[in-house]
């Protein structure tokens, strides 16, 4: 077992920013749309469901998040700048 502080996870973000800044990087263009996403339920499994879901849609509802102060922030928000984040470094650093 692990265990991950907030303070830990600010950390690591002040970082990825910090990266992304040091490059030059203030927009990156996300040309993909669509990505496959197993849900964290299944993560244990060998035998899943693979659910597709749209960059665009995770982009726009964390727009509306940023934008709306009074929107609150649900944890599927933390799903979708996954996403992003994924989507960021494959953009940066292909596989």
């Amino acid at each position: 077992m692990r265990k991950v502080s907030v303070s830990f996870v600010e950390k690591v973000f002040n970082r990825v920013i910090e990266k992304l800044k040091f490059e030059g990087e203030e927009e990156i263009v996300v040309e993909t749309d669509f990505y496959f996403n197993i849900p964290s339920s299944e993560w244990h499994s060998y035998e899943h469901t693979v659910h597709t879901e749209s960059l665009y849609d995770d982009i726009d509802s964390l727009e509306l998040l940023v934008n709306d102060k009074e929107r609150p922030c649900t944890y599927v928000d933390l799903d979708r700048l996954a996403g992003v984040l994924r989507a960021i470094s494959q953009i940066k650093n292909p596989v």
